[in-house]
């Protein structure tokens, strides 16, 4: 019986690194996609991820009302570095990519850690801390 279970529990680990690594990028290829901020009620596109040869990129809209060229690379976000970067050390379900930079995430609508709460499920975070955006 223990024979069996290690066998199924290596199955299931196998099957995790192959659907992880495997064409819809994980988890993670859910974050594809716009995000906007909400300034004074209006919705401004701020930040753009994609997937191009199998990688994550992010796009933004700072300084131009054009999307910018790739700026960065992002790489799906693991449980160590999450904690790392939010210092949130419970058990939260969350999906992320980051660069050094720039991270993003979805978390269960409401989350909330020290000051900042998300009620879209969806945030940035930089040097300057968090930042709530809408995907759209």
């Amino acid at each position: 019986m223990k024979k069996a279970l290690n066998y199924l529990a290596a199955g299931a680990s196998a099957l995790l690194l192959l659907t992880a690594c495997g064409p819809s990028g994980g988890p993670e290829a859910q974050l594809v996609g716009v995000y906007a901020v909400k300034t004074n009620g209006v919705l401004k596109e701020l930040v753009k991820i994609e997937r191009q040869d199998g990688r994550f990129i992010m796009r933004d809209k700072v300084r131009t009302p054009e999307w910018s060229e790739p700026k960065m690379q992002m790489e799906p976000v693991t449980r160590e570095a999450w904690r790392r970067i939010t210092t949130d050390t419970g058990n939260t379900a969350f999906v992320g990519v980051a660069s050094g930079q720039l991270g993003v995430f979805k978390v269960p609508p409401g989350w909330k850690k020290n000051d900042f709460s998300t009620g879209t499920g969806y945030f940035l975070f930089y040097s300057q801390g968090p930042v709530e955006v809408h995907k759209l």
